[in-house]
């Protein structure tokens, strides 16, 4: 059976493997982290998987992104063969302006999201302020680590639940990946 019609045949069981795996690829900055992610998660689904032709499905999907990205990265490396036909010009390093995530709840919103993303295992606990901050605005203004992180600790002083407004309503977007996670 084609890959198009292993993925077609598998398409929701597929859909619930990757659900989690690319949250965690689309939070990752440069191309060498995300095909380290999607290799350790081929290796996963490899294991645990028990179907062979859904397991064969979604780790050719993975491998279709790992080509993506292993693509994004020889066309950023400066030793590739595409510089030949620069000469001996001199090389000069561009930096690319992600194209953020505009969030149109509040900050404490945001940081509370984080938190539950954290706790459910959908984020490591390390620079995700940073992450944050670098692939975010809040209702289109810039926000630093440092004011995510309050925000986070505000979320302690908000009420007496601990929870910002509309707080229910994340809880079961996260609910709802968790349960596909499963």
């Amino acid at each position: 059976m084609s890959f198009q019609n292993q993925h077609h045949r598998y398409k929701r069981r597929i859909d619930k493997h990757w659900a989690p795996v690319s949250i965690e690829v689309m939070l990752q900055e440069g191309p060498e982290k995300k095909i380290s992610i999607l290799k350790k998660a081929q290796q996963q689904a490899a294991k645990e998987i028990l179907h062979l032709e859904e397991a064969s499905a979604f780790i050719e999907k993975l491998e279709s992104e790992i080509k993506k990205y292993q693509d994004e990265l020889n066309n950023n490396d400066p030793s590739s063969t595409s510089q030949s036909a620069q000469g001996n010009e001199p090389q000069t390093t561009e930096t690319t302006q992600v194209e953020k995530i505009n969030w149109m709840g509040t900050q404490t919103q945001l940081a509370y999201l984080v938190r539950l993303l954290i706790e459910k295992r959908f984020l490591e606990h390390g620079e995700h302020w940073k992450m944050i901050a670098d692939h975010y605005t809040v209702k289109g203004k810039q926000i630093g680590n440092q004011q995510i992180a309050t925000a986070i600790g505000n979320v302690e002083n908000y009420n007496k639940e601990s929870k910002p407004i509309k707080a229910e309503t994340l809880e079961s977007i996260v609910k709802e990946i968790s349960s596909l996670k499963d």
